[in-house]
């Protein structure tokens, strides 16, 4: 059976220890709220494009970001 987009960006970023909570899809973007699993920092993270519609490259791309995010915080 495939994998939803949401299914895989949850599995890229539980292998950099980032829980993802909800992704909250509103009219023009998407609002991704994860958790860092080492430190319980909460934050939520913009996508311009819908979670729905990325291809594995790009929920990869947006692991990176979400995990650039949390960094800053």
């Amino acid at each position: 059976m495939p994998k939803t987009p949401s299914v895989i960006l949850r599995e890229l970023l539980d292998k950099k220890q980032i829980e993802l909570l909800d992704i909250y899809h509103r009219k023009d973007k998407d609002i991704i709220r994860v958790k860092d699993k080492l430190t319980g920092k909460v934050i939520l993270v913009e996508s311009k494009t819908f979670v729905r519609d990325m291809d594995k490259e790009e929920l990869s791309k947006l692991a990176d970001k979400i995990e650039e995010e949390l960094k800053k915080q």
